[in-house]
């Protein structure tokens, strides 16, 4: 019978959280295999998982699946067999060996259940053994094998498989707490999202428009990265598309236009710890990479960040832009990204923005702007929340 085993890697150095973590991974995988729930079983060990193929036909779509869930360490396909058939074991190893191209290879046995009567030692050279019996071509290099076939026994089965894939790695998403992730169309905040989700935070996401300024292809490019990194989200998460063009006609009156972004931001951030506040986010993601524009300059940030209650997370704070990109390009971002369609934030931003500005001066250009009303009233009128049910965009108006 086939098997997927399922490594947990970082998890099993959780201590006395441990069964924290991997019960919130299994929530996570069974949640995402969902579809394929009739193919296999579950079978939960201390430092692994076993998928228990049902239906063998559906392994490679479920492999597909497993290697970006967070949580999980690597994987292996393996043939599962009852310990007691030595026979079917060494047979199993030695059919696995027809896959060896350039004549080396090793044999690694791991005797977990210590009840199974022949050593790991001994058992290792017998499977070699018999393997050099059936492909006279080949050879045993345990320093550099082209194939390193693998025996794991334990309770009383043994797993029998050659090959180690890695997956996305991280903590399960749900174990890191909630956080909204401001994201714009661009190349930074998805991965940003991205990276928060590998330390087990759930993402929602709040995107700013102003329409009509803001065209269709815009917004629909903001679904789409959204949508990206969906697979790598849990059920819960939710995508709040707010109408900022009304708050965005009061900045106008801004005297000073090199702080126009400053100030913009700043409001961003009240309306994102508001709506935190009601959907019960203890955090904020932005994709802020230090001094890579005017408003992620030290001052810029400092300044901007003075008015949230919640804690600014910035994974891309020391990050390059070509960093950045490659990230992007692994996750299938980038090429979304690059669409030629305008956020809010390039519409608005000034022939030459502030560099380093003044909290003092800020404070003074917000003086006669009615911020607070407007912002009460964009939270109760002006935001949509979405979710992705079955692949598919469903709306709720009201949050």
């Amino acid at each position: 019978m086939k098997t997927i085993l399922i490594r947990y890697g970082e998890l099993t150095l959780k201590g006395n959280n441990r069964d924290i973590f991997i019960d919130q991974l299994i929530k996570n995988i069974k949640f995402k295999l969902k579809p394929y729930k009739e193919s296999l079983t579950y079978i939960k060990d201390h430092n692994s998982l076993e998928l228990e193929m049902i239906d063998e036909s559906k392994i490679e779509v479920i492999c597909n699946i497993v290697k970006n869930i967070f949580g999980i360490y690597s994987y292996s396909i393996a043939e599962k067999i009852s310990y007691s058939n030595t026979e079917k074991i060494i047979d199993t190893v030695v059919e696995s060996a027809k896959i060896i191209k350039n004549r080396t290879f090793k044999v690694n046995v791991v005797r977990k259940d210590k009840t199974f009567p022949i050593k790991s030692d001994e058992f290792k050279l017998d499977l070699a053994k018999n393997i050099l019996q059936k492909y006279d071509n080949l050879k045993v290099d345990v320093k550099n094998p082209e194939v390193e076939i693998q025996v794991l026994i334990k309770q009383k089965k043994a797993y029998v498989f050659s090959e180690k894939h890695d997956c996305v790695k991280g903590l399960p998403v749900g174990t890191g707490g909630k956080a909204i992730s401001l994201i714009s169309g661009g190349i930074d905040s998805p991965v940003a999202s991205f990276l928060s989700l590998k330390r087990g935070l759930q993402v929602d996401f709040l995107h700013f428009m102003t329409p009509p300024h803001t065209t269709k292809e815009a917004v629909d490019k903001v679904f789409d990265l959204i949508k990206a990194i969906a697979k790598y989200n849990t059920n819960n998460s939710s995508f709040y598309l707010c109408d900022f063009s009304t708050i965005l006609k009061e900045l106008m009156h801004i005297k000073d236009e090199s702080y126009r972004i400053t100030i913009m931001r700043r409001v961003f951030l009240i309306i994102a710890n508001k709506l935190s506040e009601k959907i019960g986010a203890s955090a904020i993601i932005t994709g802020d990479s230090l001094g890579q524009v005017a408003s992620q300059t030290i001052e810029s940030m400092s300044v901007i960040s003075e008015v949230s209650e919640k804690i600014i997370l910035r994974p891309l704070i020391t990050f390059d832009k070509e960093e950045i990109i490659k990230i992007a390009k692994q996750i299938n971002t980038y090429e979304t990204s690059i669409l030629p369609f305008d956020d809010v934030c390039s519409m608005y931003v000034p022939k030459k923005p502030v560099i380093k500005p003044k909290l003092k001066q800020a404070l003074i250009q917000e003086e006669g702007l009615i911020i607070e009303e407007m912002v009460e009233y964009v939270i109760n009128n002006c935001i949509t929340r979405y979710y992705l049910k079955d692949g598919e965009w469903n709306e709720e108006k009201k949050i």
